[in-house]
């Protein structure tokens, strides 16, 4: 991840948009009563992680992410949750988790940052539980095709809409909602 890309998501102007704006357009639709255990990618400082534990009660959450920094101001951020967060460093290429491990899996603003997402997403779909669902928030490769955007935030690796469902079928994941923002993004819901 560039500087200045780091610098924006760990500003405090970032969590709250973030975590009250794109945070609640990606959750929409997926009910009042979220519970369980749910697996973060790519959780940053943690700001999404705090406002649905906030939210829902009877949730367990597991918030990762591959940047050590990123991790430690998670951890600092969910310590008050105690018993119901955990924070861990992880690379969303192979994550450490059983089979059939959480109810679902979110990942918003990551999978351009993952070289291999693909691969991201073949886990993703290895840890959900039959009828466990993948929540899906990111920017498409035309996001990224202006020189000042490319320059100061690079992406490890676009993909296009195709691609996506391409990689979701592949997946096993049996249906998916997606929801485009203009050419530029896309929240999706699969359900494995």
């Amino acid at each position: 991840m560039a500087r200045l890309e780091k610098q924006l998501i760990q500003s405090p102007a970032w969590g709250w948009i973030g975590s009250r704006i794109v945070l609640p357009f990606a959750v929409r639709g997926l009910g009042a009563d979220m519970a369980g255990r749910l697996l973060e990618i790519g959780a940053g400082t943690g700001a999404n992680a705090e406002r649905l534990l906030e939210r829902y009660p009877d949730l367990e959450l597991v918030a990762t992410d591959y940047d050590p920094d990123m991790v430690t101001r998670a951890a600092r951020r969910l310590a008050r949750f105690e018993d119901r967060a955990r924070v861990e460093r992880v690379d969303a290429r192979a994550l450490p988790y059983e089979d059939a491990a959480f109810d679902l899996v979110l990942a918003i603003g990551v999978l351009h940052h993952v070289g291999e997402w693909e691969r991201a997403l073949a886990q993703a779909a290895r840890v959900l539980r039959p009828g466990g669902r993948l929540l899906l928030a990111d920017l498409l490769g035309a996001f990224f095709a202006p020189f000042p955007v490319r320059r100061w935030f690079p992406p490890a690796r676009t993909y296009t809409f195709p691609q996506l469902e391409r990689a979701l079928a592949v997946g096993g994941f049996r249906r998916w909602r997606p929801t485009r923002v203009l050419a530029l993004g896309y929240r999706a819901v699969a359900e494995r």
